[in-house]
């Protein structure tokens, strides 16, 4: 009777620990998308403080800066929305436009599976993910 006790008891956690092991997926190192030139700073370091990847490098290139970073793939939505970053109007010269870039980009690579662009008072435009 105890074999049998103990038997079962070995078959249960080795049919739960590959389960448990699947749940969460690994971190992923990508490239999120190339920006204009000095955006991809921006961009970075407000997607890390906004806890969204735990590490970004940017690479220089002819077209603009590739913005790679370090996430955990996202397959559902967030339950609330965080802010990512604001789009200035004086520092970028189609803030609605970047913020809708990097939102796609983000829902293509499952950083995050929603995105909206939240207009201010001037023509500034926030990135808001899910």
């Amino acid at each position: 009777m105890r074999c049998t006790a103990l038997t079962a008891t070995a078959v249960a956690a080795t049919l739960l620990v590959p389960a448990a092991a699947h749940a969460a997926p690994a971190p992923v190192t990508d490239l999120l998308g190339t920006y204009s030139f000095g955006r991809a700073e921006v961009i970075a370091a407000a997607g890390q403080a906004a806890g969204l990847w735990t590490g970004a490098r940017i690479r220089h290139g002819f077209a603009g800066d590739d913005l790679i970073v370090t996430y955990t793939p996202r397959e559902t939505a967030a339950a609330t929305e965080t802010q990512v970053y604001t789009a200035l109007y004086n520092e970028v010269s189609d803030p609605r436009g970047e913020c809708a870039r990097v939102g796609a980009d983000g829902v293509d690579r499952k950083v995050w599976a929603t995105f909206r662009c939240r207009t201010g008072v001037a023509p500034n435009y926030t990135l808001l993910v899910r």
